[in-house]
């Protein structure tokens, strides 16, 4: 049991590790359960459930929406065998449940200190993390067996899971963003930006965003911050697509930051690969700036701007929690 408890203690550990740079909020209360308020809900014997695990709830402003989002959220600490769509079925329904409540609960409210005068709501976010790093299957594979279409999800009701490989990228990130501050390329203070899109608006200061579930697991990251010691103010963007890349694909990156209204700024562009593994990956953005130079008639201040975009690699790293270590507590 003290094995068990440890393990668990990982995910826990490694959570707060990741989204403490993504400005991410933790509610105090951890590991606690709240009652059950449908008597429809069953435990996998046909019981009638009496509570809901909570292991902890995470928070932040979504921009866009203009509401405070909170993820109810499930920590699992899998061996890679373990990651199997039967487990993630399990995870998932009981998660399911969890949410629905939570949405109906006063209980749930009061336990997370809810302001129910401010705009918000409730989702859910799977987290599995593999403790062994011996996972190198697709994870969303796995998912897509479990057919999420198929549980007894609320209508309204968002779910988000975050998989092995995603830990991987953000804790990646997440070191890398504390070398770069360390190397005075980054200030201390920084933000995530979002831009004005056709369907929706930004609300608020742009300062001080965290970083939306919605864009940790896209395409991009983006991040905007003033002058550093050895930079000057701009953006840094964290690229996630993984495999090998195509001056296409990249191609539709860079105008995407000219539709984001990056290009136009001129503010400092740094780019940050983190699941690349394409030894060519910076030829061919070169193509893909030669490309979009061309669609521009290769006018000189636009060639200017693209020419100055710096491209690199993250540094892979891997934690180093062990049911053994995380054993030691002061």
């Amino acid at each position: 049991m003290a094995e068990t408890k440890n393990i668990a203690d990982i995910a826990e550990r490694i959570s707060a590790e990741i989204f403490r740079h993504f400005h991410w909020q933790a509610h105090p209360k951890h590991d606690d359960n709240f009652p059950c308020v449908n008597p429809a809900h069953k435990s996998s014997s046909g019981a009638s459930k009496g509570s809901h695990p909570g292991d902890v709830v995470f928070y932040y402003i979504d921009p866009y929406l203009q509401k405070r989002v909170y993820l109810h959220t499930d920590l699992k600490s899998y061996t890679e065998a373990s990651i199997t769509p039967s487990r993630l079925k399990d995870a998932f329904q009981s998660l399911c449940m969890s949410i629905e409540c939570a949405k109906q609960s006063k209980h749930w409210r009061q336990k997370y200190s809810v302001d129910t005068s401010t705009a918000h709501e409730v989702r859910g976010l799977l987290f599995v993390h593999n403790y062994t790093k011996g996972y190198e299957k697709n994870f969303h594979d796995a998912v897509a067996q479990v057919k999420l279409q198929k549980m007894p999800i609320e209508p309204g009701t968002l779910l988000h899971f975050l998989g092995p490989h995603d830990i991987r990228r953000l804790y990646n990130v997440g070191n890398d963003l504390i070398r770069l501050k360390h190397d005075g390329v980054l200030p201390d203070e920084y933000t995530f930006y979002y831009p004005d899109l056709v369907m929706f608006r930004r609300h608020g200061d742009v300062w001080g965003q965290a970083a939306t579930i919605e864009s940790l697991t896209g395409p991009y990251i983006i991040i905007k911050h003033g002058a550093a010691k050895k930079s000057e103010a701009g953006y840094l963007i964290y690229f996630n697509q993984r495999g090998e890349l195509s001056p296409q694909s990249l191609e539709y990156f860079i105008d995407s930051l000219s539709r984001y209204q990056m290009l136009e700024s001129g503010e400092k562009i740094r780019v940050r690969c983190t699941g690349a593994d394409d030894e060519d990956m910076r030829s061919k953005f070169e193509t893909a700036k030669q490309r979009y130079a061309k669609a521009w008639s290769f006018e000189s201040s636009r060639t200017a701007v693209l020419n100055a975009i710096e491209i690199s690699t993250v540094v892979g790293m891997v934690d180093t929690y062990n049911p053994g270590t995380t054993g030691w507590r002061e």
